[in-house]
């Protein structure tokens, strides 16, 4: 028990609450936007690239050796590049949101981000990268009531 309460409060200490790293050195710019739409969208990926190179790197790898140690280089080495690049790319599901605000007019922002298909305004953050939280339909009635 003692040692499962350790490992927590230590694992609890790696999260951090602070500041995301990407924004510094970025001008950060926080608006309201209304959601016009949401659309579910598929990302390309580049698992066949990664499985290439993999397989380039393998087979080079076992120049020196027979050819079956050479299929087997290359067949690995694809293995794992398409497993890495599979993982670094995550899922390939992605969302479009077509927003609208005073200032910007329509504009499009696509993230893995799934909000909640009732949502009618956002809080849009810019910085490195865009990102959009659901918020209060109220501060988007006011955006578009001055609008007009």
């Amino acid at each position: 028990m003692k040692k499962s309460l350790i490992a927590l409060l230590l694992l609890s200490g790696c999260a951090s609450q602070g500041v995301d790293r990407d924004d510094q050195g970025h001008i950060i710019k926080h608006y309201y936007a209304t959601v016009e739409s949401i659309e579910k969208v598929k990302l390309s990926s580049e698992i066949g690239t990664g499985i290439m190179v993999g397989a380039g790197i393998g087979l080079a790898e076992d120049l020196d050796g027979n050819t079956e140690d050479m299929i087997s280089g290359a067949i690995a080495g694809a293995l794992i590049g398409g497993l890495f690049t599979a993982l670094f790319e995550g899922g390939n599901t992605a969302y479009q949101y077509t927003l609208n605000d005073a200032d910007n007019g329509e504009f499009i922002v696509i993230q893995k981000t799934k909000l909640p298909k009732s949502t009618r305004c956002v809080r849009v953050k810019t910085g490195n990268k865009v990102k959009l939280e659901a918020t209060n339909d109220s501060f988007c009635l006011n955006i578009n009531n001055t609008k007009s």
